[in-house]
């Protein structure tokens, strides 16, 4: 399957209306979500499989994001890497770049990867 996402209300229902997500997931199915977007309960999504052109519009909708445009300081965005090891956003500024750049850190697998990620 693809990754998890743990995102604010507001990211959840915009990516809800994309084709990016396979299923809302119940918060009891899921260790560590591989992309948290800040730390209040949020929604989990369980993201489709690795697109071949990558998450961009993922990126898009967090970046136009009531949440990000709040821009809570410091910016809270974790991402787990392929040995799963949390990394925090480094930084305050939200920019077009920054975003793209941390989720970078994540790993999704490889494209079309559909690797096991709910226990």
């Amino acid at each position: 399957m693809g990754p998890i996402i743990r995102v604010p209300d507001d990211v959840a229902q915009r990516l809800e209306e994309t084709d990016l997500v396979e299923a809302v997931v119940q918060p009891d199915a899921v260790d560590e979500p591989d992309v948290q977007l800040g730390t209040t309960p949020g929604v989990f999504l369980l993201l489709t499989k690795t697109p071949k052109d990558g998450f961009g519009r993922l990126v898009s909708l967090i970046t136009t994001s009531d949440y990000a445009k709040s821009a809570p300081e410091p910016f809270e965005l974790i991402v787990r890497d392929k040995d799963s090891v949390p990394h925090a956003f480094p930084g305050t500024a939200v920019n077009g770049q920054s975003i793209p750049d941390h989720l970078k850190l994540a790993y999704f697998g490889e494209p079309g990867d559909r690797r096991p990620l709910v226990s």
